[in-house]
């Protein structure tokens, strides 16, 4: 039997869903400990939450890359290209290099013979993930959990160097729980004993999840106020801002996105790099340059002239969109292109558009998924509370030329939604031409991915 192309390793990889199922984590455990627990032998830190994760992922690789380490990330979803999800520095796994690993997996696989265990989509991309770093032999690694923490794959890593929870929000809830205090119990779980942990500073409820976890395991807990980030400035296609540092002053810092709610990214992402000094030395100046650099799609990210998009798939997603929105100081008009899941809080956050009074005209499409909302279903969202959407495209594609004819001089159009959209809008700007291959790109797929 010939070694597989990168095409058959993709095709292979993608139809897993379709026959495999959750397995349980002790299960997922036991083999990563039979293949050797590749990749366990360096710092890793390890990020769970809702909202920005791969954000957070993103900046910490940036300033470690600029403080000169040579970094392993393993993200999720993707939004154009399975491979965004592994990046070492900030180039990503080669074809060739993909195959042969998932060739290494299958054979272990075989061998592993009297349990019956087969890896689902994501512990298959993981397990490919960490013999690929078990084989670079990088100065680190940071990673992203799927949903959860509890039962996700990532967490078998029984000592990282940090864990990290970004923004709790209800997603997933059929799988997590129904209130934000559910969820963080779930995410809570990467916490391990004494291993410093970063916490976004939000509903005292779920704080207390935190500190409560923290006490039982004897865990140093640093925890992100809203106290300690301020915006200085907000651009056309930058943010400045501060935040309070416990290096020589505060971190002044320039992010290449107008999304505010990248600020408590950056600074969750300093934190981090603070906690894992043991492991990197890194400057204040590194740090600024590494949160500057960083660049990450479908994170209002203007993807043509004065067209954003944004990849706010829940309603904490679209009220954080919509913050950045109001802070935009657009004078013109805005116009909203919308897309969604049906299995996703899409009456939510429709009512949370309209009644932002941020839009004169909302629009919407359908996207290529047997999940995406009909025309219809859109039309009787939005239907619900004032003027409701006028027209829906009958693909992303034709959305986005026609609305682009939509736009007067002084106004901009967003685009959001849900991630499939995002995905869709970066292929099609990517095959015409509109943009690069970019080497760290928000990953995109949900069809069984998670967060």
């Amino acid at each position: 039997m010939g070694e597989m192309t990168f095409e058959e390793a993709e095709r292979y990889v993608l139809e897993l869903p379709l026959h495999t199922k959750k397995n349980p984590f002790e299960a997922v455990k036991d083999f990563y400990g039979w293949l050797g627990e590749p990749g366990s032998g360096f710092p890793v830190i390890h990020v769970a939450g809702t909202n920005g994760k791969g954000s957070v992922c993103a900046y910490v690789n940036s300033i470690l890359s600029v403080a000169g380490y040579r970094i392993g990330m393993f993200t999720s979803p993707h939004l154009v290209d399975l491979r965004e999800r592994f990046v070492l520095g900030n180039e990503r796994i080669g074809k060739e290099d993909f195959a042969r690993l998932l060739g290494v997996l299958r054979k272990r696989l075989r061998e592993y013979r009297g349990r019956a265990y087969r890896p689902t989509f994501f512990e298959t991309l993981f397990f490919i993930f960490m013999l690929w770093m078990e084989r670079e032999r990088p100065d680190g690694i940071v990673l992203e959990t799927g949903m959860g923490g509890r039962l996700d794959a990532t967490n078998v890593i029984d000592r990282p160097a940090v864990v990290a929870i970004t923004r709790i929000g209800l997603d997933h809830c059929a799988f997590l729980g129904d209130t934000r205090e559910q969820i963080a119990e779930e995410k809570v779980c990467i916490f391990k004993e004494k291993i410093p942990a970063v916490c976004l500073e939000t509903d005292r409820s779920v704080t207390q999840v935190f500190v409560k976890k923290a006490q039982k395991l004897s865990v140093p807990l640093v925890m992100v106020s809203k106290k300690e980030v301020s915006l200085s400035k907000i651009k056309k296609n930058y943010i400045d801002f501060f935040l309070k540092s416990a290096y020589d002053r505060d971190i002044e810092a320039r992010l290449h996105t107008i999304g505010v709610y990248q600020m408590e990214n950056a600074a969750l992402a300093v934190r981090i790099i603070e906690q894992a000094e043991t492991f990197f030395h890194v400057e204040r100046a590194q740090i600024e340059e590494g949160l500057s650099r960083m660049r990450w799609a479908a994170r209002m990210e203007e993807v043509l002239p004065e067209v954003y998009l944004d990849g706010a798939h829940n309603p904490d997603g679209v009220r954080a969109f919509l913050q950045s929105v109001q802070a935009d100081g657009v004078t013109g008009e805005r116009f909203l292109l919308f897309g969604a899941c049906a299995d996703k809080e899409a009456g939510q956050m429709a009512d949370m558009l309209q009644e932002s009074g941020l839009f004169s005209c909302i629009r919407g499409t359908l996207i290529d998924s047997g999940r995406s909302l009909t025309a219809e279903q859109l039309r009787e969202l939005f239907a619900a509370k004032g003027p409701g959407m006028d027209f829906v495209y009958p693909d992303s594609a034709a959305a986005l030329k026609e609305m682009a004819g939509l736009r007067k001089e002084q106004g901009r159009i967003y685009i959001a939604g849900s991630l499939y959209l995002a995905g869709e809008i970066e292929r099609h700007l990517q095959k015409e031409g509109g943009l690069g291959d970019q080497a760290v790109a928000k990953p995109y797929r949900t069809e069984g991915d998670h967060d």
